[in-house]
């Protein structure tokens, strides 16, 4: 066999040469699958990663949409519930639906709770919102922001029926010193009235007392008429009698 390699020294020369080549392009081969392999599971753990730099969202990704305003919230409300509250509304007014200017409406009675006015000047601003040919009673205005509070802009909610049980407390209060003070002008009136009476009895009796007197008064003649000084005496008075009247006119004891 080494005599043939000898003898072949160009054909062993170039056998050796083909084995190293071939060993060369097989480990270069092995080395790009290992690089691929590496760089997809780099690939594949980045989008899986939620910190990685590449996944994170940006601050201005995150604030780009803005919060909506209270103005459009009451007006999507009033979009989702429209019939519903004009219909409420309409029964509160006495009105028919059609003549309700509702949107405007609701939203300005949103804005006077935004403001936290009180009950009163809430209710009168509510009275001049609505397109009506008279104002509200306060009681129609009090039930629409009732209705506006509960349908339109419900954040309100709490605060209005602070106001509302405030209300109702001082109108109770009210209430009672009414009453206190028309059963005491009843009392002052009946205490009156017996006095008057009383007073009207005993003027009563006198005058009856007074009437006996005079039923039983009599003159002799009309120097005792003078006397009394109650000269003349018509016919009719105490104490005439025909016999004092010698003419017989009606007039006795006549100077």
């Amino acid at each position: 066999m080494i005599q043939w390699m000898a003898r072949h020294k160009i054909l062993t020369s170039l056998a050796v040469v083909l084995l190293i080549g071939s060993c060369g392009a097989q480990i270069a081969g092995a080395t790009k699958d290992d690089d691929a392999s590496a760089k997809e599971s780099s690939v594949t753990q980045t989008a899986e990663d939620p910190t990685s730099e590449t996944a994170s969202p940006s601050p201005t990704e995150e604030s780009a949409v803005p919060e909506p305003t209270p103005q459009e919230i009451w007006a999507a409300n009033y979009d989702m519930q429209e019939s519903s509250y004009v219909v409420a509304v309409a029964a509160a007014l006495s009105l028919r639906p059609k003549k309700v200017d509702g949107r405007s409406g609701s939203l300005n009675a949103c804005r006077l709770l935004d403001k936290d006015l009180g009950l009163d000047r809430r209710v009168a601003r509510v009275q001049k919102s609505f397109s009506l040919t008279s104002a509200p009673t306060y009681d129609q205005a009090l039930a629409v922001l009732e209705t506006t509070t509960t349908t339109i802009c419900p954040e309100f909610t709490a605060l209005h029926e602070t106001q509302t049980s405030a209300r109702a407390k001082r109108l109770r209060a009210e209430e009672r010193r009414r009453k206190a003070r028309e059963e005491l002008r009843k009392k002052k009136e009946a205490q009156a009235a017996k006095a008057q009476a009383a007073k009207d009895r005993a003027a009563e009796a006198q005058a009856a007392e007074d009437r006996a007197a005079l039923a039983n008064v009599y003159y002799a003649n009309c120097t005792d008429v003078e006397n009394a000084g109650a000269a003349p005496i018509y016919a009719g008075d105490p104490g005439y009698s025909r016999d004092l009247d010698r003419d017989g006119d009606g007039v006795a004891c006549e100077q």
